[in-house]
C-alpha cells in the first residue's frame, strides 16, 4: 500500500492537510539545514529563472550560405536546390550583350529553375532572349523587355536584379528608355523572390563570363549553434534550477514524517498481469502494424544530423517544429545505432513497459482500496491499455510519450497532493512542460496540474506557515520554466517566431469548431477509422461516462478514492475538450488516452462490481453499452495503414461470417441486454432484494471473484483476440510475400532491409521483350506485325487516349490508407502532351511526342521503354469503338527463378484479378501459351487472366506468373478484345515481356540519395534518405513511394510544392521514369512505385561559399516566402 495514500476502505481520500505535514520542533543543525536550503531554493531558482528568461535572446552562430556563379569560369549548369524554396538576398547582373550567344530563336541566359521543370515559370526567376525581344521574367510575370536587337547591340548595357525579404527591383542601364517597353520595375512585396533550385542557362560553353553574375543568400536561419557565452549559461541555468528543485526537496523532508516511496510495497513483484501484458506488448513489437507517420519521424530524426537541425523535411519549407518537435533529437540519436524496425520499436514497446507499470504500480493504488485490490480492475485495466495503446501507439509518433508523460504528471501531482510536498509538484509541472513541447497535443499533461490546484493550493497555505511562499513558489516557477533551455538551446526567439508562423501559413490550422472532423474521420471506413482504433476510443469515453454518472449519483464510492478520481475524470474530459484547440484533427492523436484510459477502465469496473452497483438493471445496461460499443467497431473494416494491411482479412469489407455481418450478430445482442435491463427494471418492484442486486447466484469461490464485473473485459478480450488473429492469419497468408513479422524475424537475423528485399524490379525493359517465335506460319515478322498477327481490326499504333488521369471508375479497396481526396493540378512538360493520372511526377501520364516509334506509334511509352523497340497498338478513337487482336506467337525463354513473371505495358480498361482474387471488369486481354511441335505447328495450351493494381486508363503492367502457366509452354500470344462502343472503354498493349528481376535493395542500394515518400520510409530502412547540407537539398537519384492511392491522397497533397514539399524540388529538376516492380509472390498488391531520377538539363552540384555569422535572438533576415508557390 501506497504510504501517501491514506484512503480507508469507506474511499475517504486525503484532499485535507495531513497534521504531520506542518512538522513539529526543529534541533538547531535542522534549522541551519532549513535556513540554507531557502536561501538555495530562492536565489538558485531566480538565477535558474532569469537565465531561462533570457535564453530566447542569448547570441548564436548562424550558418551563413551563398550561391555565386558562373563557377570556374564556366557557364554550365549548377544545382543547389534551397530547402526554404527562395533565397534571403539575390543579385544578378547580365550583360546584354550575352543574347548574341544564343541562336535566333532565342534561349535562357539565366534562370533559378530548369526552363523545361513542370512549373518552372510559376516558381522561377528567367533573364531570356526570344526571337524579338530580351525579357526578364518571374513567376508568370515579364518586368523586363527590351528589343533583343537594341539591347544586344547598346554598349555597356546591362540587366541587373535584385530581391531582398522588403522586395525586389530590376532595370536595364545603359539602354535608352526609348528603346525599351518595360525598362525598370521595383515591387515592395515581400514574396516576389523566385524559388531558387540552381543556376541555369543555355548559353554555349564558351560564352564569355566577363560581366556576368549571379549571387544569392540562401536562407539558412535555423542552422545554427549556440555560442560559448549561451552554452555556459544554459549550463548554468540548468544547474541553478535543479539545485533549486533540489532545496525544494530538502525543505520537503523535515515535515516529520521520513522517507515516502512513490510505488507500494513489492512493487518490483511481476505478476500475471505484467507478464500478459508485457508477452502482448512484446507479439506486437514484431506482428503489428506501423502507424500512419513512422516513415515521417524517421526521415526527419535521420536528416537532422547532417542538416544541422530538424528540418522538417516533407513541408513547411524547411522550417522546423520548434517550440514543438524535441523527441526528433533522441530518434536521431536512436538510429545511430540501427534503422532497423524492431529496433525503432523497441522505443514505443518500453514506452508501454513504462506506462504500465505507472498504471498498475503508481495509478491504480492510489485510486482507493477496492480498486487496488480488485483482479477485475487491474485485468481491465490491462486490457484497456492495450486496447488504446495497440492501435495507435506501436510506431514512432509522438503519442506514446505524451500517454507516458500525461499519467506520469497526473501521478506526482497525486503524490504531491498525499504527502504535501512539492518536490514531486516541480517534477509534475517539468513532465508536463516537456510533455507539452513534444507536440501540441501535449498540452493535456497540464490537466493534471490544473485538476490538482485547490488541493495543492490547501497545501502551499500550510506550507508558507513554516517555510514562507518564496523558497517554495520561485523552485515550482523554475522548474516550469526549464523547458525553456531545451527549445531555446540553438535557436532565438526570431526563429522559432518565423518557424510558428510559416506553420500557421501553410496549415493544416483546424479551428476549434471542426473538431467533429476527428471523430467524423474516427467512423469512416478507412485506416484512421479502422475496427481496432474505434473500440479504444469508444470504451475509454464509455468508461468515462459510468464513472462519471456513479460519482454524480454518490458523493462517496465504497473503497474508491473520490477526489483523485475526479482529478483522473477531470483529466481524461479535458483531454478530449483541449484536442479540440489542435490544429489537426487526425484520429492518431487518440493514442494519448492510452494510460490514463487504463487508469480509468480500473475504476469503471469497481463501479459497476455488485458492491457498488447494486442494482442487476444497471449493471445489465452497462453490459448492453459496451456491447453497442463492440458492435460500433465492428461496423467498420480492419483496416491498417500501408504496408500493415497486407494479408489482413476484411481489409475491405466489414466483417462477416458467411455472409452475415459480426457487427449484426454483436448489435442483437446488445438489443438483447438492452430488453434485460428493462425487464429487470419493472420486473425490481416485486421481488426482493437480493434478487434486484442479483446476489443469490454470486458464486463464493475465488477464483470467479474477477466475473462479478466482466463487462469490460469480456467485449476487450474479444477485441484483442480479434486484433491479434487478425495478424496471425495475415502473417499466414504472407507467409511466401512480406508481412511486419517476417520482415522484423528477418531483421533480427541481419536482414534488415524490410520491404526492399521483397520487392522485384525489371531492371532492362528493353532487353526482356519477347521476340517473336520461329514457328510455322511466321517468317520473321517486324515488331509491330507481330503484334498487330494476322488479322487486327480497331486496333492503330496511335490509338491511345491523350488524357490518362484516373477517371474514378476503380477504387482500391483494399489498400490501408487513407481515402481522403485532394484536388491536384498536371503541367505538362515542353515536348508532350497528356495529364498524368496518378501524380504530375511518374512518367505514365501518356501523351505524344514528335519521334515516330517502329511500328509508326507517336504515343509516349512509359517505364522506359524504347520507343524504337516497342510497338503500341490501342483501340482508342476506333471508328466502330471496338477491336480484335490476335498477336503472333512469341518465344519464351527457358524458366529461371529470377524471372517469375510475364509483364505487358497496357493502358486503358482492362479485366484483371486483384490482390484480393476479385475479377475487376473491363475489356478482354489474355495471354495463350503453346506447345510447339515437331513440324513447327503450335498447340494452345492454356489461356490466362492478368493480375493488376488497377489505376486505370493510366498505363501499368499486367502481371502473368509463370507457375501458372501450362507445363512444357515454349510459346505465348496476347489475344485483345475491345467489345465496348463506349468512347472510355479503349484498349491499348505492347509486345509481352519476361524480365530477369533484381530487388530494390540491390538496384538501389544504400548509398544513392532516394527522395522516400514519408508514408513508405519506415519500410525502407536501408535506403539513405536524401540529406539537406548547409540550407540545400540533395539531388536525390532515386523516388520510393507509396500505394497508389497513398501517392495521390498523402505524398501529393503533403508534400507539395505550394506547401513548401520536395515535390516543388524534385518535379522542377528532375525527369521521372517509373521502374516496373512487383511485390514477391503477391503479384498484384500495390506496394507501391520505383522511379529512376535523371536531371532535366544537365548539372553539376554548386559550390557554396559557407560562413558563420553571430547574432542575438531578436535577429531575423526577414520572412520566409511561404504563400504564393
Amino acid at each position: 500500500m501506497m504510504s501517501e495514500t491514506p484512503v480507508n476502505a469507506a474511499g475517504k481520500d486525503d484532499d485535507k492537510p495531513d497534521a504531520k505535514s506542518t512538522g513539529g520542533s526543529v534541533s538547531s543543525t535542522s534549522a541551519d539545514r532549513i535556513r540554507i536550503a531557502k536561501i538555495v531554493a530562492v536565489v538558485a531558482g531566480l538565477i535558474g529563472i532569469v537565465i531561462a528568461l533570457l535564453t530566447p535572446f542569448l547570441p548564436v552562430n548562424y550558418t551563413k550560405t551563398e550561391l555565386t556563379w558562373p563557377q570556374q569560369n564556366s557557364v554550365g549548369s549548377v544545382a543547389a536546390p534551397s530547402v526554404s524554396f527562395s533565397p534571403v538576398s539575390m543579385d544578378v547582373s547580365v550583360p546584354c550583350s550575352l543574347a548574341k550567344s544564343l541562336p535566333a530563336s532565342g534561349g535562357v541566359i539565366v534562370s533559378t529553375v530548369p526552363w523545361n521543370g513542370t512549373d518552372a515559370n510559376k516558381v522561377g526567376f528567367f533573364i531570356r532572349a526570344t526571337r524579338d525581344s530580351l525579357q526578364l521574367t518571374q513567376r508568370n510575370i515579364v518586368l523586363l523587355s527590351a528589343p533583343r536587337s537594341a539591347a544586344e547591340n547598346s554598349p555597356g548595357c546591362r540587366v541587373v536584379f535584385h530581391a531582398d525579404t522588403d522586395g525586389a527591383a530590376g532595370k536595364f542601364e545603359n539602354l535608352s528608355t526609348t528603346d525599351t517597353g518595360l525598362g525598370s520595375f521595383d515591387l515592395r512585396d515581400a514574396t516576389a523572390r523566385p524559388q531558387i533550385i540552381g543556376v541555369y542557362s543555355q548559353l554555349p560553353q564558351d560564352a564569355p563570363t566577363e560581366g556576368l553574375s549571379f549571387r544569392a543568400t540562401l536562407d539558412t536561419r535555423f542552422a545554427s549553434t549556440p555560442t560559448t557565452l549561451k552554452f555556459w549559461l544554459l549550463v548554468i541555468g540548468v544547474v541553478m534550477t535543479i539545485a533549486s528543485m533540489l532545496a525544494l526537496a530538502v525543505l520537503d523532508a523535515h515535515d516529520g514524517r521520513g522517507v515516502h516511496k512513490l510505488f507500494p510495497q513489492g512493487w518490483w513483484r511481476p505478476r500475471w498481469v505484467d507478464a500478459f501484458v508485457t508477452l502482448v506488448l512484446l507479439i506486437w513489437l514484431f506482428v503489428g502494424g506501423n502507424t500512419a507517420d513512422d516513415g515521417y519521424q524517421v526521415t526527419v530524426a535521420r536528416v537532422a544530423r547532417n542538416a544541422g537541425y530538424l528540418d522538417n523535411y516533407y513541408r513547411y519549407f524547411g522550417v522546423p517544429q520548434d517550440p514543438f518537435g524535441w523527441h526528433y533529437q533522441y530518434l536521431s540519436l536512436w538510429m545511430e545505432v540501427s534503422t532497423a524496425t524492431p529496433w525503432l520499436r523497441l522505443l514505443p514497446f518500453l514506452y508501454a513497459v513504462v506506462g504500465w507499470w505507472l498504471i498498475s504500480r503508481a495509478a491504480i493504488p492510489r485510486l482507493g482500496y477496492a480498486v487496488r485490490t480488485s483482479q477485475s480492475a487491474i485485468w481491465a485495466a490491462a486490457l484497456v491499455f492495450l486496447a488504446v495503446w495497440m492501435p495507435f501507439n506501436n510506431g514512432l509518433r509522438v503519442e506514446p510519450i505524451i500517454a507516458v508523460g500525461t499519467l506520469l504528471a497526473w501521478v506526482l501531482v497525486e503524490r504531491a497532493i498525499a504527502t504535501g510536498r512539492f518536490f514531486p509538484l516541480t517534477l509534475a509541472i517539468v513532465v508536463a512542460a516537456f510533455t507539452l513541447t513534444i507536440h501540441p497535443t501535449g498540452v493535456i499533461a497540464a490537466i493534471p496540474l490544473i485538476a490538482g490546484i485547490r488541493p495543492l493550493l490547501k497545501r502551499l497555505m500550510i506550507r508558507r506557515r513554516r517555510d514562507g511562499l518564496w523558497p517554495i513558489l520561485v523552485p515550482i516557477l523554475a522548474s516550469g520554466l526549464v523547458v525553456l533551455y531545451e527549445i531555446f538551446a540553438d535557436q532565438t526567439l526570431a526563429t522559432i517566431r518565423e518557424a510558428i508562423r510559416v506553420n500557421s501559413a501553410v496549415g493544416p490550422t483546424n479551428k476549434w469548431w471542426e473538431e467533429g472532423m476527428r471523430y467524423y474521420m474516427l467512423m469512416n471506413p478507412t485506416a484512421d477509422g479502422g475496427i481496432a482504433r474505434r473500440f479504444g476510443v469508444l470504451i475509454t469515453f464509455v468508461c468515462l461516462i459510468v464513472v462519471v454518472v456513479m460519482l454524480l449519483n454518490r458523493r462517496r464510492l465504497a473503497g474508491i478514492a473520490s477526489a483523485p478520481t475526479w482529478r483522473l475524470v477531470a483529466t481524461v474530459a479535458g483531454t478530449a475538450l483541449m484536442m479540440a484547440f489542435l490544429p489537426t484533427k487526425w484520429t492518431h492523436q487518440m493514442g494519448v488516452y492510452a494510460c490514463i484510459a487504463g487508469a480509468l477502465a480500473a475504476v469503471a469496473t469497481v463501479c459497476v462490481d455488485r458492491a457498488v452497483m447494486r442494482r442487476r438493471r444497471n449493471r445489465t445496461l452497462f453490459a448492453a453499452a459496451c456491447a453497442y460499443v463492440l458492435a460500433l467497431a465492428f461496423s467498420g473494416r480492419n483496416q491498417w495503414w500501408y504496408v500493415g494491411s497486407y494479408g489482413i482479412p476484411w481489409r475491405d469489407a466489414v466483417p462477416d461470417v458467411k455472409g452475415i455481418p459480426v457487427w449484426a450478430v454483436i448489435l442483437t445482442v446488445a438489443v438483447l441486454l438492452t430488453i434485460l435491463g428493462l425487464w429487470q427494471h419493472f420486473r425490481d418492484d416485486y421481488v426482493s432484494d437480493d434478487v434486484r442486486r442479483g446476489e443469490e447466484r454470486v458464486s463464493k469461490k475465488r477464483w470467479t471473484a474477477w466475473l462479478r464485473s466482466p463487462s469490460i473485459i469480456v467485449v476487450s478480450v474479444i477485441m484483442l483476440l480479434f486484433t491479434l488473429v487478425s495478424f496471425a492469419k495475415a502473417d499466414w497468408t504472407q507467409r511466401n510475400s512480406w508481412s511486419w513479422l517476417s520482415s522484423n524475424v528477418a531483421a533480427v537475423r541481419g536482414q534488415p532491409c524490410a520491404l526492399a528485399d521483397s520487392v522485384l524490379v525489371e531492371k532492362d525493359v528493353n532487353s526482356a521483350l519477347l521476340a517473336p517465335a520461329r514457328v510455322a506460319g511466321q517468317n520473321n515478322p517486324s515488331p509491330g506485325a507481330a503484334l498487330a498477327g494476322a488479322e487486327a481490326t480497331g486496333f492503330d499504333p496511335n490509338g491511345v487516349g491523350s488524357d490518362l488521369s484516373d477517371d474514378g471508375t476503380e477504387s482500391d479497396s483494399s489498400t490501408g490508407t487513407s481515402s481522403a481526396e485532394v484536388d491536384r493540378t498536371q503541367s505538362d512538360a515542353t515536348d508532350q502532351t497528356g495529364t498524368d493520372s496518378s501524380s504530375p511526377s511518374s512518367d505514365t501520364a501518356g501523351g505524344t511526342t514528335s519521334t515516330t516509334g517502329v511500328n509508326g506509334s507517336k504515343v509516349k511509352l512509359p517505364f522506359g521503354l524504347s520507343p524504337q523497340r516497342t510497338p503500341v497498338l490501342g483501340t482508342y478513337g476506333s471508328p466502330s469503338g471496338t477491336g480484335s487482336l490476335t498477336s503472333d506467337w512469341y518465344q519464351l525463354p527457358a524458366r529461371s527463378s529470377d524471372a517469375p513473371l510475364i509483364t505487358m505495358s497496357v493502358a486503358g480498361q482492362i479485366e484483371y484479378v486483384d490482390d484480393l482474387a476479385v475479377t475487376r471488369s473491363g475489356q478482354q486481354v489474355r495471354l495463350q501459351f503453346g506447345r510447339v511441335g515437331p513440324d513447327g505447328s503450335v498447340t494452345p495450351a492454356g489461356i490466362m487472366i492478368p493480375m493488376d493494381i488497377g489505376g486505370a486508363p493510366a498505363w501499368r503492367n499486367l502481371r502473368f506468373p509463370l507457375d501458372g502457366a501450362p507445363q512444357r509452354a515454349t510459346v505465348v500470344r496476347v489475344l485483345a478484345q475491345d467489345t465496348s462502343t463506349n468512347s472510355d472503354q479503349w484498349l491499348a498493349v505492347t509486345p509481352p515481356r519476361v524480365s530477369k528481376m533484381v530487388t530494390l535493395n540491390d538496384l538501389v542500394g544504400s548509398e544513392a540519395p532516394v527522395m522516400i515518400d514519408w508514408e513508405a520510409a519506415l519500410a525502407f530502412p536501408c535506403q539513405r534518405p536524401a540529406q539537406v547540407y548547409n540550407g540545400v537539398l540533395e539531388t536525390p537519384e532515386w523516388r520510393i513511394s507509396p500505394d497508389r492511392e497513398g501517392e495521390r491522397v498523402n505524398s501529393q497533397r503533403w508534400m507539395a510544392g505550394t506547401a513548401g514539399g520536395p515535390l516543388g524540388i524534385v518535379e522542377n529538376e528532375m525527369r521521372p521514369t517509373v521502374l516496373p516492380s512487383y511485390l514477391r509472390n503477391d503479384w498484384a498488391k500495390d506496394w507501391g512505385m520505383l522511379q529512376r531520377l535523371t536531371p532535366l538539363v544537365p548539372q553539376k552540384p554548386a559550390e557554396l561559399t559557407v560562413t558563420t555569422d553571430v547574432h542575438n535572438g531578436l535577429w531575423s533576415p526577414g520572412q520566409i516566402r511561404a504563400v504564393g508557390f
